[in-house]
């Protein structure tokens, strides 16, 4: 399906470096597309293929000259603020074309405030504690069906590149010279959604042949207990339980931390979806346990909450939050594993809003395991 989004059709310098067309798509098909221009296909092709070294002279004078500035646009600030939907997964961005970094997605469904519209046709929404941009094309007043229970729901660019925060299988793909690099759509593909880079491709195939990292303790709630049942047999050793947060993690889950952890072990920490509000408390326990543990050389790992769906606990805004600041304040002895933005570029399936299905879990444990 084609659905081409225009960002303003004005072609002005430094807005969105298209064609005079400017016909560029943010998501379409159930998924979240980012097709760039041709002028930041160097970047992307660094970025997803894990390309070492820096870019030359041109390349970054190129880069420089390309970058979108919010006030070459006209933004209309509503009298009142309205709630609309999501109609299908589609990249939320700093300014109101798709030539803005991508700073999160919504999935179907998603309910956002909208408080403005750029000349481009694009909305602004509030987004976290920041104002945001999405496609007009994206959005409708009324909350679409809901769709069949475990349906996939993908992330933004890859596999199937999300909010929510990907891309479907199936599209087209890249042509001779961009192998390795980030697919551009093909001459009569222009406008569908960009492809998985050729990492992204490259882990998705490796996962059948995923191997077990030795001394691996595995701590965290429901979700881990969900993924220790789909990988089945394997080396790690996992402190899970069900409905968990913090108060368990320092009753209970530390002691059993402390009876096994030793030289060589990793210990993987996957808490925070059930209590967010409980952060500074894990960021103080994790940082004085991180220290005691690598005493005994052992190396700690903090992965992120991943994303959520609609659901009555915790909202995906919560989530990045508690990401953000998680981040920010643990320490150095506390490896940061950022498995949310991951799932939102090889896309992922979720089954009641908050847990993955067998197939995601599989895949999360590999990119775990990739890590330690």
């Amino acid at each position: 399906m084609k659905d081409e989004e225009s960002a303003s059709g004005k072609a002005q310098d430094g807005k969105n470096g298209a064609q005079a067309d400017g016909s560029k798509e943010d998501g379409a098909d159930g998924s979240v597309a980012d097709a760039k221009g041709k002028e930041d296909a160097l970047e992307d092709a660094k970025e997803s293929s894990g390309a070492q070294g820096k870019p030359g002279t041109g390349e970054k004078a190129a880069q420089e000259t390309t970058k979108p500035k919010l006030a070459d646009y006209e933004i209309t600030v509503f009298g009142e603020t309205a709630v609309m939907y999501a109609s299908s997964p589609v990249n939320v961005r700093k300014g109101p074309a798709v030539d803005f970094d991508r700073v999160g997605g919504l999935l179907r469904g998603q309910q956002v405030t909208v408080t403005g519209q750029a000349d481009t046709g694009w909305y602004e929404i509030s987004y976290g504690k920041e104002k945001a941009y999405v496609s007009g094309r994206y959005l409708q007043k009324e909350k679409p069906q809901e769709e069949p229970e475990g349906q996939q729901t993908e992330g933004a660019s890859g596999a199937g590149q999300q909010e929510a925060n990907g891309q479907a299988a199936g599209e087209a793909q890249p042509s001779a010279e961009q192998q390795g690099e980030q697919a551009q759509p093909s001459a009569e593909q222009q406008g569908e959604q960009a492809q998985p880079s050729a990492e992204q491709q490259g882990e998705q195939a490796q996962q059948a042949a995923v191997q077990n990292a030795a001394g691996v303790i595995m701590v965290g709630d429901s979700r881990f207990v969900q993924m220790q049942q789909s990988v089945g047999e394997n080396s790690c050793t996992w402190i899970a339980e069900s409905g968990k947060g913090y108060n368990w993690f320092s009753d209970t889950a530390i002691a059993r931390i402390d009876g096994c952890v030793g030289k060589g072990s990793k210990v993987l920490i996957n808490l925070g979806v059930n209590d967010p509000g409980h952060l500074n408390d894990y960021l103080a326990l994790v940082n004085a346990k991180a220290a005691e543990w690598a005493g005994k050389g052992a190396a700690v790992y903090y992965a992120s909450v991943n994303p959520v769906w609609d659901n009555p606990y915790v909202t995906e805004e919560q989530v990045e939050y508690f990401n953000s600041q998680m981040q920010a304040g643990l320490s150095p002895d506390v490896h940061w594993i950022d498995s949310h933005s991951y799932l939102n570029s090889v896309g992922y399936k979720l089954v009641d809003g908050l847990h993955f299905s067998t197939e995601t879990n599989q895949n999360l444990y590999a990119y775990y395991m990739g890590c330690l």
